[in-house]
């Protein structure tokens, strides 16, 4: 446990085909039993890749356009002011980052009242504010365009179609689970959701919640690598490139609509895209040499201090061309 975590399961494609694969550790850190491909890793943020894949798919069939007001889905008071899934997307909605609701034991509709009721901080489109928020937006959009739960339809629109066969909205069963986070108020986290507000709200959302293996991830971003998201290619474009309004708003260059491209904090070069997830995943791809890493942690099962994965994350995504982490 001396790198903040018990388990760890990556797979890297480098740009010359080759597969390089490492699973170590145990589910907890007082379990005996060894970590298998099987286990479910708590993804985090990687979530709203997922769900943005799903809006921009929803985008593609003409039940949703970039620029309409969110507000004619959603019709609530932190979105009221011209907001769109552009400016969610891109996290420039001018939303807080979150909500501490849960602190004061709301939870159902009283913890997503607080999301959807509370007005933004800024304009939208003044301030790149990486929100949480404005992906919970998201999904609730889609669950109004589709009539079905947020679940079900990223499932069926896109893991499903790229082989992400055991993505699930947790809580999962606690056997099937790799643990996270000792919390004072929730105890040992085993299958239930790391995400506080997440799992206050307590239905899928779209910012964080989703479980799975190394390889669902892996499919995920494999298919961002080889071009074969479910996806037209105005949609990819977008998925996968800096976008210009957001750039302007103050994201770095590094904000496409749903990923970060050429983030230092876990990439290794300026083209590739990916996401990473607070309990300690990420995913980089690269669409010019059909690259790409994962790296599945439980970085927070030791506390949220001294965990070496930060460090890990740039030096995996070198493998996938042979560069040195800069």
């Amino acid at each position: 446990m001396t790198e903040g975590w018990s388990a760890l399961a990556s797979v890297v494609r480098t740009a010359s085909g080759d597969v390089l694969r490492d699973g170590r550790g145990t589910p907890h850190r007082d379990d005996p039993e060894a970590l298998r491909s099987e286990h479910l890793f708590d993804l985090a943020s990687l979530t709203k890749a997922f769900t943005a894949v799903a809006v921009h798919s929803a985008i593609d069939d003409g039940l949703l356009a970039l620029d309409q007001p969110i507000a004619e889905i959603v019709d609530a008071a932190a979105v009221r002011d011209g907001v769109t899934p552009h400016h969610l997307l891109t996290h420039t909605a001018g939303l807080r980052p979150s909500s501490h609701i849960w602190r004061s034991g709301a939870t159902g509709a009283a913890a997503l009242a607080d999301v959807l009721d509370t007005p933004p901080l800024a304009p939208p489109g003044a301030t790149h504010d990486y929100s949480c928020l404005g992906f919970i937006v998201l999904g609730l959009a889609l669950e109004e365009l589709f009539g079905a739960p947020l679940d079900d339809i990223v499932l069926e629109r896109v893991a499903g179609p790229i082989g992400a066969t055991t993505l699930r909205w947790g809580p999962v069963a606690p056997e099937l689970a790799v643990a996270t986070e000792q919390q004072p108020h929730r105890g040992m986290l085993r299958g239930d959701i790391h995400d506080e507000l997440a799992a206050s709200i307590g239905r899928p959302v779209g910012n964080a919640g989703a479980f799975g293996t190394v390889d669902d991830v892996v499919a995920l971003a494999s298919a961002v690598a080889e071009r074969r998201l479910p996806l037209s290619e105005r949609a990819f474009t977008l998925l996968t490139t800096a976008d210009a309004s957001a750039t302007a708003a103050g994201s770095l260059g590094r904000q496409t609509h749903g990923l970060r491209v050429g983030d230092p904090r876990f990439m290794t070069a300026r083209r590739t895209v990916g996401h990473t997830g607070f309990t300690g995943t990420s995913f980089v791809a690269d669409t010019a040499t059909g690259a790409w890493a994962v790296q599945l942690t439980n970085r927070v099962h030791a506390g949220r201090e001294g965990t070496s994965v930060d460090e890990r994350r740039p030096a995996l995504a070198a493998q996938m061309s042979g560069v040195s982490p800069r």
